[in-house]
């Protein structure tokens, strides 16, 4: 497709907002990268989480017992600045596979939600719905039980009791190295919120965060921006233009260029990509060297779905001033080349590339990241990429899927 061609330009712009970790100096509280993700992602997300075993007390005061939530529904703000998930837990033991919850059973009281559970078909002896919370505050993220409702067939053994635990899990969300070579010695900051039915995280330079909270309150209304956002898009993501250009330099400070040219045999390669933009447009710049002709390159996209307008070449000028006559010439010869080709190649690749939306799809490179016990990989195909100010944007559809670990009990 003729869009591939465009990953010379940002083949990291993904990547950047997935994996933030550059510490770059930013004198306010602007995140370097911000990810909202949508209620049918975090869905995904949650349907992937289950089963997740948790140690309880038993009926000695030196016994446990284990437990597993075997389904999860993410239900929203639980109007206090966190969020809230509504769950069934059943025996470890058990292969009852409870049906998935919906928003309904968001509302509905937890015992409401035990009694439907534990009259399904197949279901043991007892059940317990719960209520998880999810609240983040500088810089830990926990995973915490707010509710219990037990439920029990006539003449069975009681549920174990929930009572006294509270945390399920907890994770510090500073200083986090998450870059692979040569970025690895990068540290971030995550905060978290949760605004509506959405979960939005902004990213930061590891300790320039000087009042978060505030940073996270500003970026949450990007979770009502909606209007514009593709229907398919799970996912809106937005980084910093100076931030991706530290990526760029750090991880493509030069790759190879498809060239749309018929018979055009000779590599073509990018090298000091950088980016910059304003409100509905962004321009792309670089040096392109074939042989022993150089350019300096131009892409610029414009529109409120940023497309590809116009390409511009112009000769990198050379030193011609050897004191050997025939290097001399050769230089010249070259120079005059490189002159006469800008005009011919830049409205070739004009002509290939124009009205093509400047997005990036992750293809065949999935992501990938850790959460509770288990190993995620992610990829993300592009549908609308947008520029505002200092920042660039794409609203986007992630395939988010789990990779099998050995289950752990929570503790």
């Amino acid at each position: 497709m003729r869009t591939n061609g465009m990953r010379w330009w940002v083949g990291l712009v993904v990547i950047a907002i997935f994996t933030v970790g550059v510490s770059t100096v930013h004198a306010e509280d602007t995140p370097l990268a911000t990810a909202v993700l949508l209620p049918s992602v975090i869905s995904s997300i949650a349907q992937q989480l289950v089963p997740l075993t948790v140690d309880l007390p038993g009926r000695s005061a030196t016994s446990s017992v284990q437990v597993k939530i075997a389904t999860l529904v993410y239900c929203g703000t639980d109007g206090h600045g966190g969020g809230y998930a509504v769950g069934i837990a059943i025996p470890a033991e058990s292969i009852f596979s409870p049906k998935p919850l919906s928003a309904t059973d968001c509302h509905d009281a937890l015992s409401a939600v035990a009694k439907r559970a534990i009259e399904s078909p197949g279901a043991p002896n007892w059940i317990d719905a719960v209520r998880a919370e999810l609240v983040w505050a500088p810089w830990q993220l926990k995973l915490a039980l707010s509710d219990a409702a037990p439920a029990t067939r006539q003449a069975a053994t009681s549920a174990p009791s929930f009572a006294g635990i509270r945390t399920l899990a907890s994770y510090p969300t500073s200083n986090l190295a998450v870059l692979p070579p040569p970025g690895e010695d990068r540290r971030f900051d995550v905060a978290f919120g949760f605004p509506g039915t959405a979960i939005v995280a902004a990213l930061f330079a590891s300790g320039r965060a000087g009042d978060p909270l505030a940073a996270l309150a500003r970026e949450e209304s990007l979770a009502t921006q909606t209007a514009g956002v593709p229907k398919q898009a799970n996912m809106v993501v937005g980084a910093q233009y100076s931030f991706i250009n530290d990526l760029l330099k750090l991880y493509a400070p030069e790759y190879e260029v498809p060239i749309p040219i018929e018979g055009m045999t000779q590599k073509m390669v990018a090298r000091d990509v950088q980016v910059a933009g304003a409100d509905n447009s962004m321009t792309a710049t670089g040096r392109l060297v074939m042989g022993n002709l150089g350019y300096h390159c131009a892409v610029h996209t414009a529109g409120a779905d940023l497309v590809i307008t116009r390409i511009e070449l112009n000769p990198i000028a050379q030193d011609c001033t050897s004191a050997d006559l025939m290097e001399r010439l050769q230089c010249q010869g070259e120079q005059l080349a490189t002159s006469g080709s800008s005009q011919s190649v830049a409205n070739a690749l004009t002509n290939y590339y124009q009205g093509t939306p400047f997005h990036y799809s992750t293809g065949e490179h999935p992501l990938r990241f850790d959460l509770l016990d288990r190993q995620f990989t992610a990829t993300f195909e592009a549908l609308r990429s947008s520029s505002k100010g200092t920042t660039i944007s794409e609203a986007a559809r992630a395939s988010i899927q789990s990779v099998a670990q050995s289950a752990e009990g929570m503790r």
